[in-house]
């Protein structure tokens, strides 16, 4: 009975041990969970263990000064990115089919050990050997190259929508996989250059409120992972502007200045303007239709049964409310 015991919790000890194992940054390279191979400068090559492969930081194999330590692929491959956690310099090669020296990339570390990740501006083609040279002794925490480093980046946001209200600005984009964070930003011209108004925001929503009333801004949205940041988002405008207070009773002289500067002058009763009002604000929120039609009734000339004028949204630069008191005979 107490043999039986002990096993179970030998066995309790072995799973929450395998269980706590950190994950590592990144997995599924071509050399995650292969075995490579080392030998000394004219020694004779041997298999290595996989600690360097397993995707656990914690692990690690020892490569003396003068070694190398190579992997051989089934067929030729195209690299675009290494990654690797070391805590000494080290050379990454890159050989063809014929052990010609492909590229050959020397990594001197900056300071503390720490996941690497190099993009190559150029993808390496036929690649048959990848090897490491150890020219000091290093310690080989984890270590794989990768034929495509945009797979590890995240994808870009979607559908950006930006929406101005009094001194802000709502924006609201669709929701990237895996992402821990979302960046900001912002610009007052059109493609920018962009400035990062906020960083590792959470969710899918976000409120500018460093923004001023009539000043058109550009937005654009970067997904942040552990392994990098997105291209940008569609870009998306608004203006903010305050609050406008319909005037309520008698009538009005409604002036529309279009963006070519020509002006309009409706006499139109405090319900007319008003619904005038609700239908231009609800367009610049994004809904109703682009264009709206004003009674000239006032100025019914000729034989029709009614004239109207339709003033587009997008055509309009300000509008001018002047409320009056008709005068009674």
């Amino acid at each position: 009975m107490k043999r039986r015991i002990s096993l179970l919790l030998s066995i309790i000890m072995l799973i929450m041990l395998f269980s706590s194992v950190p994950a590592f940054a990144y997995q599924n390279g071509l050399l995650h969970g292969k075995q490579l191979s080392k030998s000394q400068v004219g020694g004779d090559p041997i298999f290595l263990r996989g600690e360097w492969t397993d995707g656990n930081e914690s692990t690690y194999v020892e490569l003396n000064k003068d070694v190398y330590a190579w992997y051989k692929f089934d067929t030729v491959r195209t690299i675009s990115s290494t990654k690797f956690l070391v805590n000494s310099n080290m050379d990454i090669i890159f050989y063809d089919e014929s052990k010609n020296v492909i590229f050959r990339y020397k990594y001197v570390p900056s300071g503390p050990k720490s996941v690497q990740q190099i993009n190559f501006p150029t993808s390496i083609a036929n690649v048959k050997f990848v090897a490491i040279f150890a020219p000091y002794d290093v310690l080989v925490y984890e270590f794989d190259v990768f034929e495509n480093h945009q797979g590890d980046v995240p994808g870009a946001p979607t559908n950006l929508t930006a929406t101005g209200g009094d001194a802000q600005v709502t924006l609201n984009w669709n929701a990237v996989t895996g992402v821990k964070g979302y960046n900001i930003k912002r610009a007052t011209t059109p493609g920018g250059p962009y400035t990062t108004v906020a960083s590792d925001v959470y969710g899918t929503t976000y409120t500018d409120t460093t923004v001023t009333n009539g000043t058109t801004y550009y937005y654009v949205v970067t997904a942040v992972t552990a392994d990098g940041e997105s291209a940008n988002s569609n870009e998306a405008s608004a203006t903010p502007k305050g609050q406008v207070t319909p005037p309520s009773g008698g009538r009005a002289i409604l002036v529309v200045t279009l963006n070519t500067g020509l002006e309009k002058e409706f006499d139109l009763s405090m319900t007319e303007v008003n619904a005038f009002i609700t239908w231009y604000e609800g367009k610049a929120a994004g809904t109703g239709p682009v264009s709206y039609a004003i009674d000239k009734h006032d100025n019914n000339k000729g034989p029709f049964k009614s004239r109207k004028d339709y003033v587009i949204f997008d055509k309009i630069l300000t509008y001018e409310v002047n409320e009056y008191t008709p005068v009674t005979k």
